[in-house]
Protein backbone atom coordinates (compact mmCIF):
# COMPACT_ATOMS: atom_id res chain seq x y z
CA UNK A 1 0.00 0.00 0.00
CA UNK A 2 1.56 3.32 -1.04
CA UNK A 3 1.85 6.30 1.30
CA UNK A 4 -0.98 8.30 -0.30
CA UNK A 5 -3.39 5.39 0.02
CA UNK A 6 -2.39 4.79 3.64
CA UNK A 7 -2.99 8.44 4.45
CA UNK A 8 -6.38 8.31 2.73
CA UNK A 9 -7.40 5.24 4.74
CA UNK A 10 -6.33 6.89 7.99
CA UNK A 11 -8.23 10.02 6.95
CA UNK A 12 -11.44 8.12 6.22
CA UNK A 13 -11.29 6.29 9.55
CA UNK A 14 -10.59 9.51 11.43
CA UNK A 15 -13.15 11.43 9.43
CA UNK A 16 -15.86 8.88 10.20
CA UNK A 17 -15.16 9.36 13.90
CA UNK A 18 -15.46 13.11 13.47
CA UNK A 19 -18.76 12.70 11.65
CA UNK A 20 -20.18 10.46 14.37
CA UNK A 21 -19.42 13.16 16.89
CA UNK A 22 -20.77 15.91 14.63
CA UNK A 23 -23.86 14.24 13.14
CA UNK A 24 -26.07 16.96 14.60
CA UNK A 25 -24.30 19.65 12.56
CA UNK A 26 -26.03 21.31 9.60
CA UNK A 27 -26.02 19.22 6.43
CA UNK A 28 -23.63 21.63 4.71
CA UNK A 29 -21.14 21.67 7.59
CA UNK A 30 -17.56 21.09 6.39
CA UNK A 31 -16.89 18.32 8.91
CA UNK A 32 -19.76 16.11 7.76
CA UNK A 33 -18.76 13.31 5.43
CA UNK A 34 -22.28 13.34 3.98
CA UNK A 35 -22.37 17.12 3.61
CA UNK A 36 -24.55 18.62 0.90
CA UNK A 37 -24.07 22.23 -0.14
CA UNK A 38 -27.11 24.43 -0.50
CA UNK A 39 -27.98 25.30 -4.10
CA UNK A 40 -27.59 29.00 -4.79
CA UNK A 41 -29.09 30.78 -7.82
CA UNK A 42 -26.41 31.08 -10.47
CA UNK A 43 -27.95 33.12 -13.26
CA UNK A 44 -25.64 34.59 -15.88
CA UNK A 45 -25.86 38.36 -16.23
CA UNK A 46 -24.48 40.86 -18.67
CA UNK A 47 -23.30 44.45 -18.56
CA UNK A 48 -24.96 47.24 -20.46
CA UNK A 49 -22.93 48.58 -23.39
CA UNK A 50 -21.76 51.75 -21.57
CA UNK A 51 -20.83 49.86 -18.41
CA UNK A 52 -18.87 47.28 -20.38
CA UNK A 53 -16.91 50.00 -22.21
CA UNK A 54 -16.20 51.74 -18.90
CA UNK A 55 -14.95 48.51 -17.34
CA UNK A 56 -12.61 47.95 -20.26
CA UNK A 57 -10.95 51.29 -19.57
CA UNK A 58 -10.81 50.59 -15.82
CA UNK A 59 -9.21 47.20 -16.47
CA UNK A 60 -6.56 48.84 -18.64
CA UNK A 61 -5.75 51.34 -15.90
CA UNK A 62 -5.64 48.62 -13.27
CA UNK A 63 -3.38 46.47 -15.43
CA UNK A 64 -0.96 49.38 -15.99
CA UNK A 65 -0.75 50.08 -12.25
CA UNK A 66 -2.88 53.25 -12.26
CA UNK A 67 -4.84 52.26 -9.18
CA UNK A 68 -5.96 55.78 -8.28
CA UNK A 69 -7.21 56.41 -11.81
CA UNK A 70 -9.08 53.08 -11.81
CA UNK A 71 -10.66 53.92 -8.44
CA UNK A 72 -11.80 57.36 -9.66
CA UNK A 73 -13.53 55.76 -12.64
CA UNK A 74 -15.24 53.20 -10.40
CA UNK A 75 -16.42 55.86 -7.98
CA UNK A 76 -17.84 57.90 -10.86
CA UNK A 77 -19.92 54.89 -11.90
CA UNK A 78 -21.68 54.87 -8.54
CA UNK A 79 -23.67 57.92 -9.76
CA UNK A 80 -24.86 56.08 -12.84
CA UNK A 81 -28.17 54.31 -13.20
CA UNK A 82 -26.71 50.80 -13.07
CA UNK A 83 -28.17 47.40 -12.14
CA UNK A 84 -27.57 45.62 -8.85
CA UNK A 85 -25.31 43.18 -10.67
CA UNK A 86 -23.22 45.98 -12.19
CA UNK A 87 -23.03 47.72 -8.82
CA UNK A 88 -21.81 44.47 -7.21
CA UNK A 89 -19.05 44.17 -9.82
CA UNK A 90 -18.03 47.81 -9.20
CA UNK A 91 -17.76 47.07 -5.46
CA UNK A 92 -15.82 43.91 -6.18
CA UNK A 93 -13.34 45.79 -8.38
CA UNK A 94 -12.98 48.45 -5.69
CA UNK A 95 -12.18 45.70 -3.21
CA UNK A 96 -9.37 44.39 -5.42
CA UNK A 97 -7.86 47.89 -5.64
CA UNK A 98 -8.15 48.51 -1.89
CA UNK A 99 -6.33 45.23 -1.25
CA UNK A 100 -3.55 46.31 -3.61
CA UNK A 101 -3.35 49.62 -1.74
CA UNK A 102 -3.30 47.76 1.61
CA UNK A 103 -6.50 49.50 2.67
CA UNK A 104 -7.93 46.41 4.31
CA UNK A 105 -10.81 48.05 6.20
CA UNK A 106 -12.14 49.63 3.00
CA UNK A 107 -11.68 46.35 1.12
CA UNK A 108 -13.74 44.55 3.78
CA UNK A 109 -16.42 47.21 3.58
CA UNK A 110 -16.95 46.91 -0.18
CA UNK A 111 -16.65 43.10 -0.23
CA UNK A 112 -19.40 42.95 2.39
CA UNK A 113 -21.58 45.04 0.08
CA UNK A 114 -20.91 42.59 -2.74
CA UNK A 115 -22.00 39.69 -0.54
CA UNK A 116 -25.09 41.54 0.71
CA UNK A 117 -26.22 42.30 -2.86
CA UNK A 118 -26.05 38.53 -3.53
CA UNK A 119 -26.32 38.85 -7.29
CA UNK A 120 -22.99 37.65 -8.63
CA UNK A 121 -22.50 34.21 -10.14
CA UNK A 122 -21.86 31.44 -7.65
CA UNK A 123 -18.10 31.33 -8.34
CA UNK A 124 -17.77 35.13 -8.02
CA UNK A 125 -19.90 35.25 -4.89
CA UNK A 126 -17.97 32.43 -3.24
CA UNK A 127 -14.65 33.97 -4.25
CA UNK A 128 -15.69 37.21 -2.56
CA UNK A 129 -16.73 35.34 0.60
CA UNK A 130 -13.38 33.60 0.66
CA UNK A 131 -11.48 36.88 0.14
CA UNK A 132 -13.51 38.47 2.92
CA UNK A 133 -12.61 35.66 5.32
CA UNK A 134 -8.94 36.02 4.34
CA UNK A 135 -9.02 39.73 5.09
CA UNK A 136 -10.59 39.13 8.50
CA UNK A 137 -7.81 36.64 9.17
CA UNK A 138 -5.14 39.16 8.15
CA UNK A 139 -6.53 41.44 10.87
CA UNK A 140 -6.68 38.57 13.37
CA UNK A 141 -10.45 38.90 13.60
CA UNK A 142 -10.77 35.18 13.95
CA UNK A 143 -14.43 34.94 14.93
CA UNK A 144 -15.48 36.89 11.84
CA UNK A 145 -13.13 34.82 9.69
CA UNK A 146 -14.77 31.60 10.93
CA UNK A 147 -18.29 33.00 10.59
CA UNK A 148 -17.58 34.06 6.99
CA UNK A 149 -16.02 30.71 6.13
CA UNK A 150 -19.03 28.86 7.51
CA UNK A 151 -21.23 30.90 5.17
CA UNK A 152 -18.80 30.09 2.37
CA UNK A 153 -19.08 26.34 3.11
CA UNK A 154 -22.87 26.60 2.99
CA UNK A 155 -22.83 27.05 -0.80
CA UNK A 156 -19.53 25.36 -1.71
CA UNK A 157 -19.88 21.85 -3.11
CA UNK A 158 -16.17 20.96 -3.02
CA UNK A 159 -14.32 23.21 -0.58
CA UNK A 160 -10.62 23.44 -1.41
CA UNK A 161 -7.87 22.62 1.05
CA UNK A 162 -7.10 26.34 1.48
CA UNK A 163 -10.55 26.90 2.99
CA UNK A 164 -10.03 24.12 5.54
CA UNK A 165 -6.57 25.31 6.55
CA UNK A 166 -7.82 28.86 6.93
CA UNK A 167 -10.58 27.61 9.25
CA UNK A 168 -8.09 25.50 11.20
CA UNK A 169 -5.67 28.39 11.62
CA UNK A 170 -8.48 30.65 12.82
CA UNK A 171 -9.49 28.17 15.53
CA UNK A 172 -5.84 27.59 16.44
CA UNK A 173 -5.19 31.31 16.80
CA UNK A 174 -8.25 31.54 19.02
CA UNK A 175 -6.56 29.08 21.37
CA UNK A 176 -8.75 26.14 20.34
CA UNK A 177 -6.26 23.65 18.88
CA UNK A 178 -8.52 20.60 19.16
CA UNK A 179 -11.28 22.41 17.27
CA UNK A 180 -8.67 23.37 14.68
CA UNK A 181 -7.30 19.85 14.27
CA UNK A 182 -9.97 18.22 12.03
CA UNK A 183 -9.89 21.16 9.62
CA UNK A 184 -6.10 21.06 9.41
CA UNK A 185 -6.15 17.31 8.95
CA UNK A 186 -8.67 17.51 6.10
CA UNK A 187 -6.67 20.32 4.52
CA UNK A 188 -3.58 18.10 4.50
CA UNK A 189 -5.50 15.21 2.97
CA UNK A 190 -7.10 17.41 0.31
CA UNK A 191 -3.90 19.28 -0.61
CA UNK A 192 -2.84 18.56 -4.19
CA UNK A 193 0.79 18.89 -3.07
CA UNK A 194 1.99 18.34 0.49
CA UNK A 195 2.31 21.60 2.40
CA UNK A 196 5.11 21.45 4.96
CA UNK A 197 3.77 24.18 7.26
CA UNK A 198 0.31 22.62 7.31
CA UNK A 199 1.69 19.23 8.26
CA UNK A 200 3.89 20.86 10.90
CA UNK A 201 0.84 22.49 12.47
CA UNK A 202 -1.10 19.23 12.56
CA UNK A 203 1.90 17.45 14.06
CA UNK A 204 2.35 20.11 16.76
CA UNK A 205 -1.27 19.86 17.89
CA UNK A 206 -1.17 16.06 17.97
CA UNK A 207 2.12 15.98 19.86
CA UNK A 208 1.07 18.56 22.44
CA UNK A 209 -2.08 16.55 23.10
CA UNK A 210 -0.10 13.28 23.30
CA UNK A 211 -1.89 11.70 20.36
CA UNK A 212 1.24 9.89 19.34
CA UNK A 213 -0.24 7.25 17.03
CA UNK A 214 -1.69 9.96 14.80
CA UNK A 215 1.45 12.06 15.14
CA UNK A 216 3.54 9.21 13.74
CA UNK A 217 1.44 9.17 10.56
CA UNK A 218 2.05 12.90 10.05
CA UNK A 219 5.77 12.88 10.80
CA UNK A 220 6.20 9.95 8.42
CA UNK A 221 4.78 12.14 5.67
CA UNK A 222 7.13 14.96 6.59
CA UNK A 223 10.18 12.67 6.57
CA UNK A 224 9.05 11.12 3.29
CA UNK A 225 8.58 14.39 1.43
CA UNK A 226 11.53 16.17 3.09
CA UNK A 227 13.93 13.32 3.96
CA UNK A 228 16.92 15.67 4.13
CA UNK A 229 15.52 17.49 7.19
CA UNK A 230 17.01 16.10 10.38
CA UNK A 231 14.32 17.41 12.71
CA UNK A 232 11.67 15.11 11.25
CA UNK A 233 13.73 11.98 11.92
CA UNK A 234 14.42 13.28 15.43
CA UNK A 235 10.72 13.97 15.96
CA UNK A 236 9.76 10.54 14.69
CA UNK A 237 12.24 8.89 17.04
CA UNK A 238 11.09 11.07 19.93
CA UNK A 239 7.46 10.19 19.27
CA UNK A 240 8.24 6.48 19.23
CA UNK A 241 10.17 6.92 22.49
CA UNK A 242 7.09 8.55 24.05
CA UNK A 243 5.15 5.47 22.94
CA UNK A 244 7.86 3.24 24.51
CA UNK A 245 8.71 1.81 21.11
CA UNK A 246 12.48 2.05 21.38
CA UNK A 247 13.18 -0.30 18.47
CA UNK A 248 11.02 1.82 16.16
CA UNK A 249 12.79 4.94 17.42
CA UNK A 250 16.13 3.38 16.54
CA UNK A 251 14.83 2.37 13.10
CA UNK A 252 13.75 5.96 12.46
CA UNK A 253 17.15 7.39 13.39
CA UNK A 254 18.94 4.71 11.39
CA UNK A 255 16.88 5.53 8.30
CA UNK A 256 17.63 9.21 8.73
CA UNK A 257 21.32 8.41 9.11
CA UNK A 258 21.31 6.30 5.95
CA UNK A 259 19.66 9.23 4.14
CA UNK A 260 22.56 11.46 5.28
CA UNK A 261 20.06 13.58 7.20
CA UNK A 262 21.56 13.07 10.67
CA UNK A 263 24.44 15.45 11.27
CA UNK A 264 24.01 17.03 14.71
CA UNK A 265 26.45 15.69 17.26
CA UNK A 266 23.75 15.26 19.88
CA UNK A 267 21.57 13.19 17.54
CA UNK A 268 24.51 11.03 16.45
CA UNK A 269 25.39 10.37 20.08
CA UNK A 270 21.75 9.54 20.88
CA UNK A 271 21.68 7.12 17.97
CA UNK A 272 24.78 5.39 19.34
CA UNK A 273 23.41 5.23 22.88
CA UNK A 274 20.09 3.83 21.68
CA UNK A 275 21.90 1.20 19.62
CA UNK A 276 23.93 0.23 22.66
CA UNK A 277 20.83 0.19 24.87
CA UNK A 278 19.09 -2.13 22.42
CA UNK A 279 22.11 -4.43 22.43
CA UNK A 280 23.48 -3.58 19.01
CA UNK A 281 26.94 -2.57 20.27
CA UNK A 282 28.90 -3.09 17.06
CA UNK A 283 26.65 -0.63 15.22
CA UNK A 284 27.02 1.85 18.08
CA UNK A 285 30.80 1.56 18.15
CA UNK A 286 31.20 1.77 14.37
CA UNK A 287 29.04 4.90 14.26
CA UNK A 288 30.95 6.63 17.06
CA UNK A 289 34.35 5.71 15.64
CA UNK A 290 33.45 6.93 12.14
CA UNK A 291 32.05 10.24 13.34
CA UNK A 292 34.92 10.83 15.74
CA UNK A 293 37.34 10.39 12.84
CA UNK A 294 35.30 12.70 10.62
CA UNK A 295 34.98 15.35 13.32
CA UNK A 296 31.20 15.17 13.46
CA UNK A 297 31.24 14.49 17.19
CA UNK A 298 33.67 15.80 19.77
CA UNK A 299 36.69 13.70 20.68
CA UNK A 300 35.78 14.09 24.36
CA UNK A 301 36.16 11.90 27.41
CA UNK A 302 32.40 11.30 27.39
CA UNK A 303 32.37 10.05 23.82
CA UNK A 304 35.53 7.98 24.28
CA UNK A 305 33.89 6.25 27.24
CA UNK A 306 30.82 5.59 25.10
CA UNK A 307 33.04 4.12 22.39
CA UNK A 308 34.88 1.99 24.94
CA UNK A 309 31.62 0.60 26.31
CA UNK A 310 30.37 -0.20 22.81
CA UNK A 311 33.53 -1.99 21.66
CA UNK A 312 33.67 -3.92 24.93
CA UNK A 313 30.00 -4.98 24.64
CA UNK A 314 30.69 -6.04 21.05
CA UNK A 315 33.62 -8.15 22.37
CA UNK A 316 35.99 -6.29 20.08
CA UNK A 317 38.66 -6.30 22.78
CA UNK A 318 41.55 -5.03 20.68
CA UNK A 319 39.44 -2.04 19.62
CA UNK A 320 38.45 -1.43 23.23
CA UNK A 321 42.11 -1.54 24.31
CA UNK A 322 42.98 1.06 21.66
CA UNK A 323 40.39 3.39 23.19
CA UNK A 324 41.73 2.80 26.70
CA UNK A 325 45.22 3.67 25.51
CA UNK A 326 43.86 7.09 24.52
CA UNK A 327 41.51 7.60 27.42
CA UNK A 328 43.54 6.35 30.38
CA UNK A 329 46.44 8.82 30.02
CA UNK A 330 43.89 11.65 29.79
CA UNK A 331 42.15 10.73 33.03
CA UNK A 332 44.84 8.95 35.01
CA UNK A 333 42.16 6.58 36.32
CA UNK A 334 43.53 3.29 37.53
CA UNK A 335 40.23 1.52 36.88
CA UNK A 336 40.70 2.04 33.13
CA UNK A 337 44.01 0.18 33.32
CA UNK A 338 42.22 -2.53 35.29
CA UNK A 339 39.70 -2.81 32.47
CA UNK A 340 42.58 -3.03 30.00
CA UNK A 341 44.21 -5.75 32.09
CA UNK A 342 40.98 -7.75 32.14
CA UNK A 343 40.60 -7.43 28.37
CA UNK A 344 44.21 -8.51 27.85
CA UNK A 345 43.56 -11.40 30.21
CA UNK A 346 40.73 -12.48 27.87
CA UNK A 347 43.28 -12.46 25.02
CA UNK A 348 45.92 -14.32 27.07
CA UNK A 349 48.36 -11.39 26.82
CA UNK A 350 50.06 -11.96 30.21
CA UNK A 351 52.83 -9.44 29.73
CA UNK A 352 50.20 -6.87 28.78
CA UNK A 353 48.31 -7.70 31.97
CA UNK A 354 51.49 -7.14 33.99
CA UNK A 355 52.03 -3.73 32.41
CA UNK A 356 48.39 -2.63 32.76
CA UNK A 357 48.13 -3.70 36.42
CA UNK A 358 51.37 -1.89 37.25
CA UNK A 359 49.91 1.32 35.83
CA UNK A 360 46.62 0.75 37.65
CA UNK A 361 48.42 0.45 40.98
CA UNK A 362 49.97 3.90 40.45
CA UNK A 363 46.54 5.37 41.17
CA UNK A 364 46.52 6.10 44.90
CA UNK A 365 42.72 6.40 44.88
CA UNK A 366 42.22 2.99 43.32
CA UNK A 367 39.37 1.01 44.80
CA UNK A 368 39.94 -2.67 45.70
CA UNK A 369 43.65 -2.89 44.88
CA UNK A 370 43.53 -6.46 46.18
CA UNK A 371 41.67 -7.45 42.99
CA UNK A 372 44.46 -5.93 40.92
CA UNK A 373 47.16 -7.87 42.76
CA UNK A 374 45.20 -11.10 42.26
CA UNK A 375 44.96 -10.41 38.50
CA UNK A 376 48.65 -9.48 38.36
CA UNK A 377 49.63 -12.63 40.25
CA UNK A 378 47.61 -14.78 37.84
CA UNK A 379 49.46 -13.29 34.85
CA UNK A 380 52.82 -13.78 36.54
CA UNK A 381 51.89 -17.38 37.23
CA UNK A 382 51.10 -17.95 33.57
CA UNK A 383 54.47 -16.42 32.66
CA UNK A 384 56.23 -18.76 35.10
CA UNK A 385 57.39 -15.87 37.29
CA UNK A 386 56.43 -17.70 40.45
CA UNK A 387 58.32 -15.55 42.94
CA UNK A 388 56.72 -12.42 41.54
CA UNK A 389 53.36 -14.16 41.60
CA UNK A 390 53.68 -15.11 45.27
CA UNK A 391 54.69 -11.52 46.07
CA UNK A 392 51.58 -10.21 44.29
CA UNK A 393 49.31 -12.67 46.06
CA UNK A 394 50.91 -11.77 49.38
CA UNK A 395 50.16 -8.08 48.71
CA UNK A 396 46.55 -9.05 47.99
CA UNK A 397 46.34 -10.79 51.36
CA UNK A 398 47.76 -7.74 53.17
CA UNK A 399 45.60 -5.00 51.67
CA UNK A 400 42.66 -6.81 50.08
CA UNK A 401 39.27 -7.95 51.21
CA UNK A 402 38.50 -11.21 52.96
CA UNK A 403 37.60 -12.68 49.59
CA UNK A 404 40.95 -11.50 48.19
CA UNK A 405 42.74 -13.19 51.09
CA UNK A 406 41.04 -16.53 50.49
CA UNK A 407 41.73 -16.37 46.76
CA UNK A 408 45.35 -15.34 47.34
CA UNK A 409 45.95 -18.22 49.74
CA UNK A 410 44.56 -20.67 47.20
CA UNK A 411 46.77 -19.22 44.47
CA UNK A 412 49.87 -19.32 46.66
CA UNK A 413 49.25 -23.04 47.31
CA UNK A 414 48.78 -23.56 43.60
CA UNK A 415 51.96 -21.69 42.70
CA UNK A 416 53.95 -23.55 45.38
CA UNK A 417 52.84 -26.87 43.94
CA UNK A 418 53.51 -25.77 40.41
CA UNK A 419 56.94 -24.39 41.30
CA UNK A 420 57.91 -27.49 43.22
CA UNK A 421 58.10 -25.75 46.54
Amino acid sequence: MNLHLKVLVVFLIGFSAIVDAASDLPIHHPLRADRIAIERPNSSRQFSYNVEKKFQGISDRFGSGDLDGAMESLESMMGWNISKYERAVVYQFMGFIFVQQDKIDKAIEVFKKVVDLNVLSNSQHQSTQFNLASLYGSQERWDLAIETLMTFYMFEKEPVSEAYIMTGIAYFQKGQPLEALPYIHIANVKATKPKETWLQLELAILFINKRYEEAIDVVKQLSTYWPEKERYWETMAGTYMEMQKDADALAALNLGYKNDAISKAETLENLARLSLYLEIPFQAASLIEKNLEEGNIENSEKNLRLLLGAWTAAREFNKAIEVIDILAPLTGEGKLYIQKAMLLNENGDWEGVQDATAKALNDEELENPGDVYILRGMAETELGNYDDAIESFTQAMEIGTETNKKNAEAWIDYVADRGGR
